[in-house]
């Protein structure tokens, strides 16, 4: 896990690599959180390389995706989207989704 101290400036995009042939997740923690880690959002930065996939799944809990740099194309209950950079996307709990990098992205999850 990264910790993220309060007041600190960070750059999420810089906090991960885009490695070839890789898919890469790195967890964040907030140091100093009121209830420890049990507070913690679930924080995920990702970052896939040019035509990686995550396949098709489900989570039992709502999440945001916010892509930091690239495209990132979903599908979503058997929907096509298209994510660039700045832009984000609600996945409500139990709906299919999955992921493609067309040519690289880095994005992050959380856990809503």
């Amino acid at each position: 896990m990264s910790g993220i101290s309060a007041g600190t400036v960070i750059s999420l995009k810089d906090m991960i690599d885009i490695r070839p042939y890789r898919i890469a997740s790195r967890p964040l923690s907030f140091e100093g959180l009121p209830g420890g880690d049990a507070a913690a959002p679930g924080w995920v930065l990702y970052a896939m390389a040019q035509d990686e996939t995550i396949s098709s799944e489900t989570t039992p809990f709502p999440k945001l995706i916010y892509v930091l740099e690239g495209e990132l194309h979903m599908l979503v209950d058997g929907n096509a989207c298209s994510l660039t950079e700045g832009s984000s996307l609600w996945v409500q709990a139990d709906t299919w989704h999955e992921f493609a990098a067309p040519a690289g992205a880095k994005f992050l999850q959380i856990r809503l």
